[in-house]
């Protein structure tokens, strides 16, 4: 959602292409069964061994077999209410999910509670269902992009809910280029909005336009979604190339993301001032950092 205290330089994404699938190895060439070397046995011999040796054990194996207990007594987990939101998401019908947001205001549901405990969860659940393989690419995307859609239009009234803010203070939110998980960023500027931030948002096609929009355009924070450590060289070049482009020349870089959460001392080797665990206290961090920049002039 774009609107006076947000604006877009973005010329698009790169779309990830998934890689195909590796062939199942080909079986290996089973060995000639053992019993083959066996001497055949005569009719009456086969008799006798069946009499004398094999039904005895066949009666003494069912007699120490456990019984199974039946299928229906095995208790089935119902699923939770992030993973039936998500199945809404993934189905057939484009307005399901937004419906059920719909229904959960109607019922004095916050937007803030939508956005931190049902739509946040509900895209960690899809993109867990691709990592298992157990959702394709495709239907994620299209999953994801519903939920995107669900939290702008719940923008409005999100920022309505807001108690303060501070205003003239102007951020840029983005992932590294190249990369294409954005909705934690997505959402994470829905807090900055709020908050009354003169916001600019990524993801933008090259480091050469990241660079060159922090260049011609004050920005006092520079805010970064890492989501995995596939391109951290690439992110370490970013943050040294904004400090050394930046026309604001003590601009804050804050890193947050799942990437970041995980392994704090990212912060520090990328060359970042700060990390921020939460979109709720992100805001709130990024004007304290502001503060300090101001300290070091």
């Amino acid at each position: 959602m774009t609107d006076v205290n947000e604006q877009s330089f973005s010329a698009g994404s790169a779309t990830d292409i998934a890689s195909p699938r590796r062939p199942k190895t080909l079986r290996q060439r089973l060995p000639t069964p053992i019993w083959r070397f066996r001497p055949s046995l005569q009719p009456v011999a086969v008799v006798r061994t069946i009499k004398t040796q094999i039904i005895p054990k066949i009666v003494l194996a069912l007699r120490s077999t456990p019984i199974a207990k039946p299928a229906a007594d095995t208790e089935q987990t119902a699923p939770t209410e992030i993973e039936m939101f998500a199945a809404l998401a993934l189905g057939t019908d484009d307005g399901a999910a937004f419906a059920y947001v719909v229904d959960l205001q109607a019922k004095g549901v916050s937007v803030e509670t939508i956005f931190l405990d049902l739509l946040a969860p509900a895209a960690r659940q899809l993109g867990a269902q691709w990592e298992s393989d157990t959702t394709d690419f495709a239907s994620v995307t299209l999953a994801v992009g519903r939920l995107q859609f669900i939290m702008h239009r719940l923008g409005d009234s999100f920022v309505q809910e807001a108690n303060d803010s501070h205003s003239g203070e102007s951020a840029l939110l983005t992932i590294i280029p190249g990369d294409q998980h954005s909705f934690g960023l997505s959402m994470v500027a829905e807090f900055f909005r709020r908050a009354g931030w003169n916001l600019c948002t990524g993801p933008f096609s090259s480091h050469q336009e990241l660079t060159s929009l922090v260049h011609n355009h004050w920005f006092d924070i520079v805010g970064f979604s890492v989501s995995s450590d596939r391109r951290l060289d690439e992110l370490k070049k970013d943050i040294h190339d904004i400090r050394r482009d930046s026309r604001n020349r003590h601009v804050g870089i804050i890193l947050g993301g799942p990437m970041i959460t995980a392994q704090p001392g990212l912060v520090a080797s990328m060359g970042a001032d700060m990390m921020s665990a939460d979109a709720i206290s992100a805001p709130q961090q990024a004007h304290g950092l502001i503060e300090q920049m101001k300290g070091r002039t």
